[in-house]
């Protein structure tokens, strides 16, 4: 049955109820167990409070655990905090300790509620322990800081000390005993210690080695000064024994040898170099010498100062004498030059001469030869060197306008007017050319590129200008003097030579030209061309000669001009049509007729009864003068005078007919 628990271990108060028995209740026993109940009440409360102030004091004994670990954490802060400050530079190590201090003061107190009173004791020791603890690492800290300090300013002594040795003149063993000063020395002390010594003489070393470097830098190219500093470096009593180690002054030592190879390969050089500028201006004043013209003191004091140190220094005034001798030769006449040349020569092999001589000689010789040349193939350069005026250069920029074809007509003019002067006071040697070598270059380079009609009106103005045809040809075959069909162009156009039927020649021979080079018209074939020329001009023309060949080629271009114009086409294998094969004959050469059985070449444009008519006349009047008989003379085949149309020599078994009067060559003129 269901019981009453009145305690741990209680035991029961009701006895078991028997069955079918009544049971009655004792009343001391019912006191007794309400007494025991009450005890137990009692005795769980109490039991309670003591656990609640147990529990309590733990708690207060953990806050202050935390609380003192916090407290030990905020100073360790601190502490970090002074310590970065420091480093930073913003506080000094002598405000160290007051810094710290002062941080401290600024906590909040440490919460002690709830202990003991000598657990509030010990909270209060513990907290003492933990501020003289940080207190004894801001200490520590503001030592090292001192220490950090007297090495900043140390660095600073060394690095003003160390720039004041690179200055120029800078007394180093003055600046090194500063640092032997007794401030220096504890100061050195304090931020090395026992390695003061040794840093000291580091810095020291240092600056014979700055003052030695700066030797080196000032030295430069000074192979004196370097070979000096090379003696204080290795030598025993050397400015720098004992002042530097051997590792830096091996570096240096290995610097100033390496630069002295390098001045002494830099003199050598120099040198060689000075002679070989000074050969090269020997040379200039036998070129200046050779044209003839005195140099400009300029020039002459470019020479001098040139020569001056060279072995060749004694050659100035030599070459001078030599120079104003090969002037005065250059002025005389051609003549008298090769004369003055010729007795030289044989009073040197007369009565010999030094190596001198006979170089000076050779100089003059070769100085006459180039001048001789210049004067033939450069007659302008020829005359400026002469005269000191040059010609005014040529303007080709308005060839295409008729101001711009005066212009240089005019300027050709001017240079025609000098090169026949030239060639009047020197002779015919002299060539007729009106161009100077770089515009000679320039204009070929011009009609290469030019179309035909420029091309035309550049030939129209030549001729315009040209004082003959001699002078004309002479100015534009260097120029196309590759070019035969252009040179044919060319000349037709200073004749101004037109067909019968008013055909432009020169027009005409650009057109087929430029047919034949693009191929753009099929034209009958090569052998088949060669064969009708052969066929229409016979011997008219003397076969393998320059101008037969020139002739040839003005055919094939007046051909396909002509073939083109008429409206010819031709196939594989055709041959070339008969009347404009005659057409192309009579344009490039005038004319073929028949004389004596053998063909000639007429007059262009000349009829053929014109022509015979004038032939007939001539040898008439030869048969009288020379008394040949007329009929031997009729049967002489003629052969033009090369140059000069209209005028034939008399053949008689294929050599020139000489006139036994005169011993003269028989000449029939028919134009």
């Amino acid at each position: 049955m269901a019981t009453i628990p009145i305690g741990p271990g209680a035991a029961r108060v009701l006895p078991e109820a028997q069955q079918n028995r009544v049971i009655t209740m004792d009343p001391s026993l019912q006191s007794r167990g309400a007494q025991q109940v009450a005890d137990t009440v009692q005795r769980a409360a109490l039991g309670f409070l003591d656990q609640r102030q147990k529990e309590d004091q733990a708690l207060a004994r953990v806050k202050a655990s935390n609380a003192l670990f916090e407290r030990e954490t905020q100073i360790s802060t601190i502490n970090s905090d002074l310590a970065e400050q420091v480093r930073l530079g913003t506080l000094s190590h002598d405000k160290l300790e007051e810094a710290y201090q002062g941080a401290v003061a600024k906590l909040e107190p440490l919460q002690v509620a709830g202990l003991s009173e000598a657990e509030v004791e010990g909270m209060g020791l513990a907290q003492q322990r933990l501020q003289l603890a940080g207190q004894d690492s801001v200490r520590k800290l503001a030592i090292g800081a001192r220490a950090d300090a007297a090495k900043g300013d140390l660095a600073t002594r060394l690095d003003m000390i160390g720039k004041e040795a690179a200055m120029p003149g800078a007394d180093i063993g003055k600046l090194n005993a500063r640092l032997d000063g007794e401030d220096v020395d504890m100061a050195g002390r304090l931020a090395y210690g026992e390695m003061w010594p040794a840093r000291k003489q580091e810095a020291k070393d240092a600056n014979w080695t700055t003052q030695a470097t700066q030797r080196v830098v000032q030295a430069r190219d000074g192979l004196g000064s370097l070979q000096q500093i090379e003696h204080d470096l290795t030598a025993a009593d050397g400015f720098y024994a004992g002042k530097l180690d051997p590792e830096k002054r091996n570096q240096l030592l290995s610097t100033v040898t390496g630069r002295i190879y390098q001045v002494k390969e830099h003199n050598q050089r120099q040198a060689e170099m000075r002679e070989m500028k000074a050969e090269r201006v020997l040379a200039q004043m036998d070129r200046q010498a050779a044209t003839g013209i005195p140099p400009t003191v300029a020039d002459q004091q470019r020479w001098r100062s040139a020569l001056s140190g060279t072995s060749m220094a004694g050659e100035y005034n030599t070459r001078v004498q030599e120079m104003n001798e090969v002037q005065g030769l250059l002025r005389k006449p051609m003549l008298d030059q090769q004369q003055y040349l010729d007795t030289k020569r044989r009073q040197l092999a007369e009565t010999g001469g030094s190596v001198a001589q006979i170089n000076n000689l050779n100089r003059l010789q070769t100085a006459v030869d180039n001048n001789l040349k210049l004067m033939r193939d450069d007659p302008l350069t020829f005359n400026a060197m002469r005269t000191g005026q040059d010609v005014e250069p040529l303007d080709i920029t308005g060839i295409a306008t008729p101001e711009g074809q005066a212009r240089l007509a005019e300027q050709l003019g001017q240079r025609y007017d000098v090169v026949n002067s030239v060639r009047k006071a020197y002779g015919p040697e002299v060539a007729r050319s009106p161009w100077k070598p770089g515009e000679q270059a320039m204009l070929a380079a011009v009609i290469n590129q030019a179309d035909d009609a420029t091309k035309l009106q550049l030939f129209g103005t030549l001729a315009q200008s040209a004082p003959t045809g001699a002078d004309y040809a002479a100015a534009i075959k260097p120029l196309v003097a590759d070019q035969p069909v252009t040179v044919l162009a060319g000349l037709a156009k200073f004749r101004d030579l037109k067909g019968a039927d008013g055909t432009d020649v020169p027009k005409m021979l650009l057109q087929g030209q430029k047919i034949l080079a693009d191929k753009s018209v099929p034209m009958p074939k090569e052998n088949l061309m060669r064969a009708a020329f052969d066929d229409k001009v016979g011997a008219a023309l003397v076969p393998g000669t320059p101008q037969r060949e020139q002739a040839y080629q003005g055919f094939k271009a007046l051909y396909a001009s002509t073939a083109l114009a008429a409206g010819k086409a031709y196939e594989e294998g055709d041959n070339l049509d008969r009347k404009t094969t005659e057409k192309a004959i009579e344009l490039v050469t005038g004319g073929i007729s028949e004389r004596a059985g053998q063909k000639v070449v007429k007059p262009y444009g000349m009829e053929d009864k014109a022509f015979d008519k004038a032939v007939d006349t001539e040898l008439e009047g030869l048969a009288k003068r020379t008394e040949f008989p007329l009929g031997q003379l009729e049967d002489m085949p003629l052969s033009p005078v090369p140059g000069k149309e209209g005028i034939y020599y008399l053949l008689n078994a294929g050599r020139v007919q000489v006139d036994p009067k005169t011993n003269e060559p028989m000449i029939v003129r028919v134009k």
